[in-house]
């Protein structure tokens, strides 16, 4: 942890361009071996601070530390590497926090839907929420496809992407996947104690993995600003808990259906049929006379059928 002297140096050079060492130690009123151990807790902490002839500056970093997080530093969790962010903030639900976000560089068992493994290249955000909402375990699709539209509302509002949902975790720019989004609850179902909100999001780099992807820097973002992004996307999650109002319409605007879809669901069975979009629970509605609603926690996987 950051203390408060290192982040007043911290806050210093980031108001300026290179600024020399016998400056900041006169500014701070220290000598100059305590600013050198304070760099040393800079870097130590994950900023990059370089030193050269014109001074010492610190370069573009989005690291997202809870002390950039003013007034919110209790609820945010950082980890350079963890096994999961969903079982740790797990952790944190049960032992009480309120509210929160657990958040990791990097990911030894990070996993999505159906345990498969969610892969990280580094410099993505990693995040689990811990939420609240008096939400029943059936409106866990209603969750998960909320997550994903106040995504989709955070990185337009503040990078133009217009990105489009695909059912039941996926957030697409066209065909190729930019985010994921995992839902549990832990509880009673019919009022769980809390929600875990997992998220995997490419920002800087891209995953190996055997369908097509894409980054918010590959889609011409290279300033996309993981801090910004958590900070507007946790707030819009914390507002809706705090109210739930499922809106099927909302997430279908958002969605780009194909003109026939196959679901195969937990059991084994594949169900095809036209989209008609979401019921209030966050279930898919499938075909056209008689929709079947299929649930967030049945689906295995989704594809479209040519016609």
């Amino acid at each position: 942890m950051v203390n408060e002297k290192t982040l007043n140096l911290l806050n210093r050079l980031k108001q300026t361009g290179p600024v020399s060492g016998s400056t900041l130690a006169r500014e701070l009123g220290v000598s100059r071996v305590t600013l050198w151990k304070r760099f040393e807790a800079l870097r130590a902490a994950g900023y990059p601070v370089v030193a050269g002839r014109s001074g010492y500056r610190l370069l573009a970093s989005d690291k997202p530390l809870p002390w950039e997080f003013p007034g919110d530093e209790g609820r945010i969790f950082h980890f350079e590497t963890l096994a999961s962010t969903m079982d740790e903030a797990m952790k944190r639900g049960f032992e009480g926090l309120p509210d929160g976000a657990v958040v990791a560089e990097r990911q030894s068992r990070g996993r999505g839907r159906d345990d498969r493994k969610w892969e990280s290249s580094g410099g993505d955000l990693l995040v689990t929420l811990v939420i609240r909402p008096f939400l029943p375990l059936a409106y866990a699709g209603a969750l998960g496809l909320e997550a994903l539209a106040a995504l989709a509302d955070t990185l337009s509002d503040l990078y133009g992407l217009e990105l489009n949902l695909k059912w039941p975790n996926d957030l697409m720019a066209g065909d190729r996947k930019v985010a994921g989004v995992l839902v549990e609850g832990w509880g009673d179902a019919s009022r769980p104690r809390f929600y875990t909100v997992g998220l995997g999001l490419n920002v800087h780099g891209l995953p190996d993995i055997d369908r097509p992807a894409a980054s918010l820097e590959g889609l011409g973002r290279p300033y996309a600003d993981r801090r910004a992004i958590l900070a507007a996307w946790r707030m819009r999650m914390n507002r809706w808990s705090a109210t739930p109002s499922p809106d099927p319409d909302r997430w279908a605007a958002r969605c780009r259906f194909p003109s026939r879809m196959a679901v195969e669901i937990f059991d084994g069975r594949t169900l095809t049929g036209i989209p008609q979009g979401f019921d209030r629970t966050g279930s898919l509605l499938l075909g056209r006379d008689r929709p079947i609603p299929i649930r967030y926690g049945e689906v295995r996987r989704t594809q479209g059928v040519p016609t």
